[in-house]
């Protein structure tokens, strides 16, 4: 996993100015496990849509961390990545890495309480895989009552029920172990007591911790766990738990909402003015027929947008019409831009200039061309339904690769030379041997761009301190070592990450292509080509890629190893529209030469905020897979702008995954097209539309 210096202060601001007093009335409380429930039990209860935590654990058996998304309104997802200790033998720990899954069937009403099922380790029959059904009623204002049937691990002591014989522990893939076997009851209360923001905790387990008591010392002495949770507003919550009858247990959670920002939005200069063209306006065209004024006009207004974060990359002005290309580098939703764009030209443009066409662009892509007409504008300004007659007047389509025709005006502005430096700390919270190793390094990068389609790019990164990687030996995995080597990549000393040549373009208006080549990424260097057909008003996309690549060395920046291969997929990408679901899938041959298929699921908000999940499948054998049996993850995305008062297109981005897995391992490139493209097409522009306005 990698974690940016940004999530740092990002955290840090939420602790300084989170409303401290403003805790929810008896929200819906954290487990010792991460996710909604009592200490080691479930419960019906939901957090808020779109709720997501961040929780660090340790009950005495196991210690991790865990990553909590209320993907909607009845749907939970939570990963968690623990150390299972003493589970292969005395002192030898098990890595664990899971993907749960809750479904509220019934949301609590009157006298009916919420009913749930949920899933612990979902698909996989892993050490701590479980099955559940589980109702939770609230009785007046301060207690909390649940009860549930557990299957698996929570159905390992007492059980009442037997529903067939569950397969052994293995960790494979499949369903045959769900809802199969011995079942048990489990139950437990919630109190929010007289002292504000504290809770008390009380339940009957019917997990009997059978695969810790094998090797360590591990005492399981009574059904029963205790705890208290403190919440320091409506971000912060701290449990602390007795559980066992034997062991203390505690948890730290931090919580964030895209429907909650951290601060007040947009409190930065408002938009312009539109100025309404009086009945009788001149309409003379003439001065359009002279380029050097014509270049003159979108050269000032180039120069003056750039303030304000727009970068105009093509333009030509005629004398009904103005065109646009542009960059917003500022503003993190698309129609705010747009809007505020639209503003600035009715109040700059001759008066006869009676269309604006205004493309967005994407890493020098050109995406989408929205066509305003400017009496429709100066109609719809400060009006009632503005918004939606805004939308339903302006047309759109796929952008050409550049403005067709003569007469048009384009900067001077390449070659031209970018570069950044700042902090980057990597974290492996999972591997074969270890959990928790984290490195401070320093990451510099830099960009010199020829023309908008090709360009070089450059990373390096230096070590300051940590400790990933240290005493690592050779892997030992059957299948070809692409990723499983990856501590051997990490030294003291300065390391390329990347150095490319990145050559991007549109063959028509709908279709995109890339081609970059060179040092990829750290493990690997060689070609790849991509291509991408995704017209604008379709909320769906098909593409494919094909690489050469091979396998670099651990300690020359520039020597390759022997290993080397072909890799590429065929992928579809569907924007569903609905609660901002998109899926994905990408299916082909991966870089040990395994055949399989990628499955991916996300949430991207409004706001940017975005949560994505996915689970890779291949041919390879369970047993040679790597950690695990197939590879799963959850990814979260926060952007800049939810914690602080101003606009930003910048964003924080946390994954969690299996590390070194051989298995399902694909090539990591910076520059894919549909991360780049989407967020622009019709779809995206009308949930947002609200901000055309703002």
């Amino acid at each position: 996993m990698s974690v940016s210096f940004r999530l740092i202060a990002t955290t840090a601001l939420s602790f300084s100015i989170a409303p401290l007093a403003m805790a929810q009335d008896f929200a819906p409380s954290f487990g010792l496990l991460g996710s909604t429930g009592i200490i080691d039990m479930p419960s019906a209860a939901m957090q808020p849509d779109g709720e997501t935590s961040w929780s660090f654990i340790n009950n005495g058996a196991s210690t991790g961390g865990v990553l909590n998304f209320q993907l909607l309104p009845n749907v939970e997802v939570s990963t968690r990545i623990i150390t299972l200790d003493d589970w292969t033998g005395p002192g030898l720990s098990f890595p664990d890495n899971t993907l749960d899954l809750k479904l509220r069937l019934l949301q609590e009403r009157g006298n009916r309480p919420a009913i749930a099922i949920g899933l612990r380790d979902f698909l996989s029959n892993g050490p701590t895989s479980a099955e559940y059904i589980v109702a939770t009623k609230s009785i007046g204002d301060n207690l909390r009552v649940t009860a549930g049937l557990g299957w698996g691990r929570l159905g390992s002591y007492s059980p009442i029920l037997s529903f067939g014989t569950r397969p052994a522990v293995d960790n494979t893939l499949g369903f045959g172990q769900m809802f199969a076997g011995d079942a048990a009851l489990f139950g437990g209360v919630e109190w929010r007591t007289p002292i504000k923001n504290l809770t008390l905790k009380a339940e009957y387990s019917s997990d009997a911790y059978s695969g810790e008591q094998v090797f360590g010392d591990f005492e399981r002495n009574s059904p029963f766990n205790f705890g208290a949770e403190y919440r320091l507003g409506s971000r912060v919550s701290l449990g602390a738990y007795y559980n066992y009858g034997s062991e203390i247990g505690f948890r730290v959670s931090i919580s964030g909402n895209p429907n909650r920002p951290i601060t007040p939005q947009d409190l930065g200069v408002g938009p312009a003015p539109v100025n309404v063209r009086h009945p009788d306006y001149n309409r003379d065209v003439s001065w359009a027929a002279i380029p050097q004024v014509r270049d003159k006009m979108v050269g000032l207004l180039a120069e003056g947008l750039k303030e304000d974060g727009i970068i105009v990359q093509e333009g030509r002005i005629s004398g009904t019409m103005l065109e646009l290309y542009i960059d917003n580098t500022k503003y993190s939703r698309q129609p705010m831009a747009v809007g505020r764009l639209a503003r600035v030209l009715a109040t700059s443009s001759p008066p006869s200039v009676e269309v604006f066409r205004i493309t967005l662009m994407s890493d020098g892509l050109p995406t989408t061309t929205m066509e305003i007409n400017r009496a429709d504008l100066e109609a719809q300004i400060d009006r009632p339904n503005a918004g939606p007659d805004s939308f339903a007047s302006t047309g759109f389509s796929s952008a050409p690769n550049n403005i067709p025709g003569e007469g048009v005006w384009v900067p001077d502005a390449y070659p031209k030379f970018t570069w950044g430096l700042g902090p980057v700390i990597p974290v492996n919270l999972f591997n074969v041997d270890s959990i928790g190793e984290i490195d401070l390094m320093v990451r510099a990068n830099a960009r010199y761009r020829l023309s908008r389609a090709f360009g070089l790019n450059l990373a390096v990164t230096q070590k300051i301190l940590g400790n990933i990687g240290e005493g690592a030996g050779p892997s030992l995995s059957p299948i070809p070592h692409v990723r499983s080597d990856a501590a051997l990549y990490d030294n003291s000393g300065p390391v390329l990450q990347r150095l490319t040549a990145d050559y991007q373009f549109k063959l028509t208006p709908e279709i995109y292509a890339r081609v970059s080549a060179g040092y990829l990424e750290r493990m690997f260097g060689g070609v790849d080509a991509e291509i991408l057909w995704k017209p604008s008003d379709q909320n769906w996309g098909v593409g494919a890629n094909l690489a050469y690549v091979k396998q670099r060395d651990f300690d020359n920046i520039f020597g390759f190893q022997e290993y080397e291969t072909v890799t590429g997929f065929a992928s579809l990408y569907w924007n569903t529209g609905w609660n901002d679901l998109e899926a994905q899938i990408d299916m082909g041959r991966y870089l040990a030469g395994d055949w399989g298929a990628t499955f991916s699921l996300s949430r991207r908000f409004t706001n940017g905020w975005e949560v994505s999940a996915y689970m890779t499948l291949t041919d390879v054998s369970f047993a040679d897979f790597g950690d695990g049996n197939f590879d799963k993850g959850i990814s979260l995305r926060i952007p800049l702008d939810w914690t602080l008062p101003f606009e930003s297109r910048s964003a924080t981005t946390v994954t969690l995954a299996g590390y070194g897995n051989d298995g399902g391992a694909r090539l990591n490139i910076a520059n894919r097209l549909y991360p780049t493209i989407r967020g622009n097409d019709t779809t995206d522009l009308y949930e947002t539309w609200g901000a055309y306005w703002q």
